[in-house]
């Protein structure tokens, strides 16, 4: 009986812990969703660089901005993009860094972004929920000359551009092997399986060492954004009334 009331317990414990973060002077902290699930092991929360994102929006759709952040983690993009792999880890790492530097207090201005991807599902899904761009608004712009995991990102207010890439040796050389194998079509189950295993193994590499070393980011002072792809299907107007007079 003793035992089974510790393993409630820990069961009670893991379902509430989070991180908390300071939400500002006055306001109260901001919790981090890193309990482990299914399809996030405990060791991708809880490594030391496993990117998270502090995020700023609006209230409403005619709102000022919100007085309190929300953060996005790991578990809040593979609930989005659907699965756990290399990709995703790999795409958060690179937009740690290139969201750093247009934010250096670390808070990020979802009402204030357009990004750049290749047509990756994985990495086009991390670009939108982190910027909160969309292709429809021309502020997700798809470029299928960039690689996997490189993106360009515009904080729209001051022009300020970066770019962000993996670095050439970081990225395990026999994972791009067997993609392309599989991807072929001449493959095994077990190309499968192998598959994910050197994928986790290289998402688990990427947290646990600082991102700097797996990713590198550039100023492009002279950056012109490029046409849309998709037709004009009209502006966004949700975040027009960010900065509105209070009454």
């Amino acid at each position: 009986m003793k035992c089974f009331f510790q393993a409630v317990l820990l069961t009670l414990a893991l379902l509430t812990f989070s991180s908390p973060l300071d939400a500002g002077a006055g306001r109260p902290p901001v919790q981090k969703d890193i309990t482990p699930e299914w399809f996030f092991p405990a060791w991708l929360g809880q490594s030391p660089h496993a990117p998270s994102f502090q995020v700023r929006d609006t209230v409403n759709k005619y709102g000022r901005y919100a007085q309190q952040v929300k953060i996005i983690t790991l578990k809040d993009l593979i609930k989005f993009h659907g699965h756990f792999c290399g990709g995703l880890v790999e795409s958060a790492g690179a937009l740690r860094l290139a969201l750093d530097a247009l934010f250096p207090d670390r808070v990020i201005d979802r009402t204030d972004l357009r990004i750049i991807s290749n047509n990756s599902a994985c990495g086009g899904d991390v670009a939108s929920y982190l910027t909160g761009a969309r292709s429809r608004f021309g502020s997700h712009h798809i470029d299928n000359t960039l690689k996997e995991s490189e993106f360009i990102v515009q904080k729209v207010s001051s022009g300020e551009t970066v770019r962000v890439r993996v670095r050439p040796e970081a990225y395990p050389h026999e994972v791009r092997t067997l993609m392309k194998k599989i991807e072929s079509g001449q493959y095994t189950p077990q190309d499968l399986d192998s598959f994910q295993e050197l994928q986790w193994n290289y998402a688990r590499r990427l947290v646990t060492r600082p991102l700097s070393e797996a990713f590198v980011v550039e100023k492009l002072p002279d950056f012109t954004w490029p046409p849309p792809v998709c037709p004009d299907l009209g502006r966004r107007r949700d975040n027009d009334y960010k900065n509105a007079p209070a009454r």
